[in-house]
Order: structure tokens, then sequence, then C-alpha cells
């Protein structure tokens, strides 16, 4: 992703979101790459006992990108109302495609959030929290970025190396 200087902070902090999400991301494969062909044994697999699944980590991801959402709107939420890492309640392909298909549209509200934001936003005060709106965006990316990483470690503990995701 090349950054354009002259972009809003409102278009700046969407471009960002988008890449990281939807590919040409700074960092290597994007979140979308990441779980493109994941059977959801694949993602539902835990290769370290105590460590959350990909599956687990989609649905945390897309928890917070909805209480970051919820914040920009002028609600004062501390933490998902579903839990900071939601259970996974069915392990079937059905649940799995809703899952994912949730993320995106979580995603895709919480982008559609930020691009609309106007310029006197960024430094407000995010409802009932320490810090500015442009910090809270700043940590989502990261948040994003930091779980987009996992998720690719958690890959390649799933799929057999030179085997295709399924």
């Amino acid at each position: 992703m090349k950054t354009d200087l002259s972009l809003s902070a409102a278009a700046d902090f969407a471009a960002q979101l988008r890449a990281i999400h939807e590919g040409d991301a700074w960092h290597g494969p994007a979140l979308r790459e990441l779980l493109s062909g994941l059977s959801p044994a694949q993602a539902a697999s835990r290769p370290f006992p105590k460590a959350h699944n990909i599956w687990e980590v989609v649905l945390h991801i897309a928890a917070w990108e909805n209480v970051y959402r919820q914040r920009l709107a002028g609600m004062a939420l501390d933490k998902p109302d579903e839990g900071n890492f939601p259970r996974v309640e069915s392990l079937t392909p059905a649940a799995w495609e809703q899952a994912l298909a949730h993320l995106e549209r979580v995603h895709k509200e919480f982008h559609r959030a930020v691009a609309s934001l106007p310029e006197s936003a960024f430094e407000q005060i995010v409802p009932g929290r320490p810090f500015t709106v442009r910090f809270m965006l700043q940590s989502a990316i990261r948040h994003h970025v930091c779980h987009a990483g996992q998720i690719a470690l958690l890959k390649k503990a799933v799929v057999p190396s030179g085997v295709p995701a399924l």
C-alpha cells in the first residue's frame, strides 16, 4: 500500500483498513487472503492446546471492529457484548461461512463509518475512553494486523506444507 499524503485522515484510515483486510497490505497477505480457502475443520483446528484457533480469532476481530464502529457512533462501550473471544457455537460448514460473512459485514460497516468521519472527529475523545478517535483507529489497525499475523501462523500449523487449503 502506498501512502498518499494528500488524503484526508478519514480517507487515509479507510484506505489502510481496506488494504489490511482486502489486499495490498504492507505487512504481507491481507486477512481475507489468509482466510480464503480454509475449511471449517482447518479453522477450528487447535494446533496449540492453550491458544485460540482461527475461527475464534475471526469472531474476535469482528466483535472488536463492531465495538470500534459503535464507539464512532457515540456509544461508550468497554468491550464486545458477545465477549472478547466469542464462543464458536457450531462447527459446520454453514457456521464457518456465516462467521466469514459476519466478519465481512462488520468490517464493511466499520470501514464505511471511518470513511465518513469529518476531519474534526479525529482529535475528539472516544466516549467513555481516555483516548482520541485517531488513537483508537491506529490501535484498531494494529489489532487487525496483529491477528492477521496470528492467523498466518496458525494456518501454517493446520494446512500441510505444499497442499493448498480446501
